[in-house]
């Protein structure tokens, strides 16, 4: 299971670092290679670090090379670092794939990285056997079902279904990192959808090349161009019909 990302570096700055960081990447890491494959995994350098004091998980896209930042308390915390690193390594795969790199949608990339984060959850628990720390703590695989079932059931009414022009669509837009669980039920959709279409999960990467006015995805185009998968119907689903 083991995959080598060669443009990737790893910082341990603590002790708790130099213990986890390593194998938690490379459990974490070689499910993404599975899905996306080792060559978008390996084409862009990053340099991965977890930061205690800082507020928030971030894909750094100012700096040469890019950079992750996790903000676990603590390493030892396995089940949320594996939670907020696959998030932000879905932003990574993603930016692979966009001809502006600096361009983003962010309430429809959010939404796909939320889901993504309970995807993995849900591999690496069923996978834990597999990881490295597996001898440690031979039954943590039922503490990430946990943690992943916690994050599904921590919802709200949506905000997308309520929305139904571009101004709207704005006002999400411009607060939907804050406002994460106003999306919960749509990111609980694509979960449900990725567990059940495992083989065409790769397919959402393509989003960056149907952008349209900075804040909707023309799913007409999507669906021409790539002999639309039901994966890309049931991504159209999230997106709310806008009638001004």
């Amino acid at each position: 299971m083991i995959s080598d990302l060669k443009t990737w570096t790893l910082l341990e700055q603590t002790t708790e670092d130099t213990k986890y960081m390593q194998p938690l990447f490379m459990f974490v890491s070689s499910v993404f290679v599975e899905i996306f494959g080792e060559t978008v995994m390996n084409k862009e350098p990053c340099i991965l670090y977890n930061d205690i004091s800082a507020d928030f998980p971030m894909l750094i896209r100012n700096t040469t090379p890019i950079r992750i930042r996790t903000n676990a308390k603590s390493l030892n915390y396995w089940a949320q670092f594996i939670f907020n690193l696959s998030h932000e390594m879905t932003h990574y795969v993603i930016r692979q794939y966009k001809p502006d790199k600096a361009a983003i949608v962010k309430w429809f990339e959010e939404t796909l990285c939320e889901a993504m984060s309970l995807y993995i959850l849900r591999l690496c628990s069923s996978r834990w056997n597999e990881c490295i720390l597996f001898p440690l703590n031979a039954g943590y695989g039922k503490s990430l079902e946990d943690y992943l079932l916690n994050e599904y059931l921590n919802t709200e009414d949506s905000v997308l279904k309520k929305c139904h022009t571009v101004h709207g669509l704005e006002l999400v837009e411009s607060s939907c990192e804050v406002n994460r669980k106003e999306r919960s039920i749509e990111r609980n959709y694509l979960y449900d959808t990725f567990c059940e279409m495992p083989n065409n999960i790769a397919e959402f990467v393509y989003y960056p090349l149907y952008v349209r006015d900075n804040i909707q995805i023309d799913f007409n185009a999507w669906e021409h161009n790539q002999e639309c998968s039901q994966l890309v119907l049931r991504l159209k689903d999230i997106h709310p019909v806008l009638t001004a």
